[in-house]
């Protein structure tokens, strides 16, 4: 049963024992308040942008891009099993350099990229459970069921950024579920902005599929046309049937052109299925201009209780590595209206446990990378402390008092305004960007505009 037939039930029973109408009320989810939106074109048609939203489902662990509490913590004995001393070592910006660090330091220390990440994205409730953490930062709101691109396609419609003739606005490459959620409005988005789903192959050479291609039966040109002539005829222009009948072959031969398009001199993405995905987002996002958003999980879970060490090691690797091409790909591309924002669930916790794993954390580090059409570029933001609630059981990273921090909703809240949403705190509960300047070391917004 869906989400929101439960809660009709529910209401329904709560209303005939007479439960009174304001608990009613009360026990309703919050719809999108698109009327309250303040939308403003000429930042939207001047940024342009393209974003790439990679969701960590399981949350990955923060020591990934913050290791500078590992000598504290070999120094004072505090984690159940002591960290190894090969295999973590730290760079000189406190990036793990065996578990994607390497890249994460060559992408900041490279004068033509650009990259933010923030070490204090912090959960102030201490809730620690993957389903919550999942909808309300792929909703970017604790009550509202509409993912964020979904609430962006919304807004979009509503003030006529985008039309029927938009080619693919929105793609789901594997995974992100919540992020599709269409439950915020008291309308389902028209067809022509639902999310394009386009898989990845586990075992093939090919970088994506082309579930929208011809197979056997349609093989006959005549025979296609002649099923979209009869199209036309039994349904009106413009009905969702014909659309989508004339969107199905658009992208199919966009798909098409797009596998076989050579990249750029010098650009290699790794062959392992992280490296397709952003492989073939990167070749959306640069051949499609229409894409506005894409949302993927990469082709691994990141809850890692047991055998951390290597799973995160080997992981956080291949992301980094292949956000490392993807910013080489989109600088030989000319291209700097496209952001690829990385975050998860939370981070996790510094301690050891017995299976070698890392359990669940608050803080995070949000990577932030591209995009300096309309984004500054902060390198790192936000300093921790460690917070040792058990010895040898329980250590977490926090901000440091009055140090710079912000909830994960103000990653949905700055998303929000990258297209132009002057203020995207009412689709969030009340967050706003991230920032403001005030509360950042380099007294610059993140946001420029």
């Amino acid at each position: 049963m869906r989400r929101r037939e439960f809660l009709k039930t529910t209401l329904s029973m709560m209303a005939a024992v007479g439960v009174a109408p304001d608990l009613l009320r009360a026990a309703e989810l919050t719809q999108l308040p698109l009327g309250d939106v303040s939308f403003d074109k000429s930042v939207y048609e001047k940024n342009q942008p393209q974003t790439l939203a990679i969701y960590l489902v399981g949350g990955m662990g923060d020591i990934v891009g913050n290791m500078t509490h590992l000598e504290q913590i070999r120094k004072e004995d505090l984690s159940a099993k002591p960290y190894p001393s090969s295999g973590f070592t730290m760079t000189k910006d406190g990036f793990w350099q065996e578990g994607g660090g390497a890249s994460l330091q060559n992408i900041l220390d490279n004068a033509e990229y650009q990259a933010t990440y923030f070490r204090t994205a912090y959960d102030r409730s201490l809730q620690r459970s993957h389903g919550r953490a999942q909808r309300r930062w792929m909703h970017g709101h604790p009550t509202i069921f509409s993912g964020m691109p979904i609430t962006l396609m919304h807004v979009l419609n509503r003030y006529n950024a985008v039309d029927e003739n938009t080619l693919m606005p929105y793609v789901r490459l594997a995974g992100g579920l919540q992020f599709y959620d269409d439950e915020g409005a008291s309308f389902p988005l028209p067809s022509h902005l639902r999310p394009v789903t386009i898989e990845i192959p586990h075992y093939s050479n090919e970088v994506m599929t082309n579930p929208y291609k011809r197979n056997s039966i349609w093989d006959d040109a005549n025979v296609e046309e002649a099923i979209e002539k009869l199209s036309y005829e039994v349904n009106d222009y413009g009905d969702p049937i014909t659309s989508a009948m004339q969107q199905r072959g658009k992208i199919s031969d966009f798909i098409e052109k797009l596998k076989n398009d050579p990249l750029p001199g010098g650009v290699e993405y790794p062959t392992h299925r992280t490296g397709k995905i952003i492989e073939t987002a990167m070749r959306i996002l640069i051949g499609n201009p229409d894409t506005k958003v894409i949302t993927t999980e990469p082709g691994n879970r990141w809850d890692d209780h047991s055998n951390a060490l290597t799973g995160h090691q080997l992981h956080a690797s291949q992301l980094f590595e292949a956000i490392e091409v993807a910013m080489k790909h989109m600088k030989a591309a000319g291209r700097d209206n496209i952001n690829i924002v990385v975050f998860g669930d939370f981070g996790r916790n510094f301690n050891i446990n017995k299976a070698n794993g890392w359990d669940h954390g608050n803080n995070q580090v949000v990577y932030w990378f591209g995009g300096a059409r309309y984004l500054n570029n902060l390198g790192i933001v936000g300093e921790t402390k460690l917070y040792v609630w058990s010895k040898k059981a329980r250590l977490y990273t926090r901000p440091v008092e009055d140090g710079f921090t912000f909830e994960p909703y103000s990653i949905a809240a700055t998303f929000y305004g990258i297209y132009g949403i002057k203020n995207p705190e009412v689709l969030t509960g009340g967050h706003g960007i991230i920032g403001p300047s005030s509360h950042l070391p380099s007294k610059q917004p993140f946001l420029k505009v």
